[in-house]
């Protein structure tokens, strides 16, 4: 799997890269095969957080030995005391998250420190404010190599669910000059923030990375996609969710599309549409055509299209 130039970071990562929410919910066992696997498999970039320690355990615990194979991304701001809100942005939770991470994880640095689940306005003072000032301390010790963001997308019953916090949030975070990685909900069937991606990375060399690609956040998308007729674009043997990987992966200011799985063959599956590589030039304009087209029909399901 070639690796892609990671915005202004420096660093050379994965198109295909893996989050690690789901192992938590399996045995170590079970946990180290699928990271074994995933970096047997060249994949770079492993993104996880506090807020599933058990996944930063397992990382810690099966491919700490392996630690120069890959990137590490984490996250700061997780309330872990289970008192208040879930993200607390603070300096002492930042101090808490950073300490906890490497420890659990067996290493003496992270590449990639994310605020989690934050807007601009969560941040008083922006980067004069406390956390960008705890950061900037952490990295200067050298806990930290680069500073991100992971936007929220909150709930189904808040405005904006799934995608347009990351729309409206990640130019305003780009222009903020120590922001070097951004990561946001972003897919074939979620594609709102296609054009200001594109923007913030032509603009600040951003590295963005896409989350939730193939996950079905409202049962619209199944309308979506029927109506669109997109699976007329597949080649033979293509899944859907190959599909879809390789749809984020096609868009040029992308530097990762993240995707997370506690089972080995889903994986590889995964893996599998990561190597064919980018959809052509001619299948993602028509795809893309055919999605913007489903944006403004009304109607059932089952209307007939004349394509």
């Amino acid at each position: 799997m070639q690796k892609r130039a990671f915005g202004k970071t420096g660093l050379k990562i994965t198109p295909l890269g893996f989050g690690t929410m789901e192992i938590r919910l399996v045995d170590e066992k079970t946990a180290g095969k699928v990271l074994n696997g995933v970096l047997d498999r060249g994949i770079n970039y492993i993104d996880t957080s506090p807020e599933y320690p058990k996944a930063e355990i397992y990382i810690g615990s099966t491919i700490a030995k392996r630690r120069d194979e890959y990137v590490l991304a984490t996250k700061c701001c997780d309330n872990m005391t289970g008192i208040g809100p879930m993200y607390t942005f603070d300096r002492q939770t930042v101090l808490d998250n950073v300490d906890e991470s490497l420890r659990l994880m067996k290493t003496d640095h992270i590449d990639i420190m994310q605020i989690h689940g934050v807007i601009p306005e969560y941040l008083p003072g922006g980067p004069a404010g406390e956390v960008w000032e705890t950061l900037r301390e952490i990295k200067k010790a050298g806990k930290i190599l680069h500073i991100g963001a992971t936007i929220c997308n909150k709930g189904p019953e808040f405005y904006g669910f799934p995608a347009t916090y990351g729309y409206n949030s990640i130019l305003r975070f780009a222009a903020w000059p120590e922001f070097e990685v951004i990561q946001l909900v972003y897919g074939c069937m979620t594609r709102l923030s296609e054009d200001v991606i594109q923007k913030a990375y032509d603009a600040y060399g951003t590295g963005i990375v896409a989350r939730g690609a193939l996950k079905q956040y409202t049962p619209v998308y199944d309308e979506r996609f029927n109506v669109s007729r997109i699976a007329e674009l597949f080649e033979p043997g293509e899944t859907k969710d190959q599909f879809f990987i390789r749809y984020a992966m096609t868009h040029p200011g992308l530097a990762n599309v993240m995707v997370g799985t506690k089972q080995l063959a889903h994986l590889e599956d995964n893996i599998k549409a990561a190597e064919k590589g980018p959809l052509s030039p001619e299948v993602y304009a028509e795809a893309k055509r055919r999605l913007n087209f489903v944006g403004v029909i009304p109607g059932p399901v089952d209307m007939k299209l004349d394509w």
